[in-house]
């Protein structure tokens, strides 16, 4: 699992730009990175499902 979220967490910041987290704190960022990513898309597959089901 921790192979996974370094990598959504360095692809996150290569493609979106932002800083790098300070050392020590790179697994809380990879953590809280592929969380966000995650709730992200589980939000916009719900508000796509809702109105799909809405049509």
């Amino acid at each position: 699992m921790r192979k996974l979220t370094d990598f959504i967490s360095e692809s996150f910041i290569w493609s979106v730009g932002i800083t790098r987290p300070k050392p020590g704190q790179e697994r809380l960022a990879a953590l809280y990175i592929t969380a966000t990513l995650a709730a992200s898309i589980l939000a916009a597959m719900t508000m796509f499902l809702l109105v799909l089901h809405r049509l």
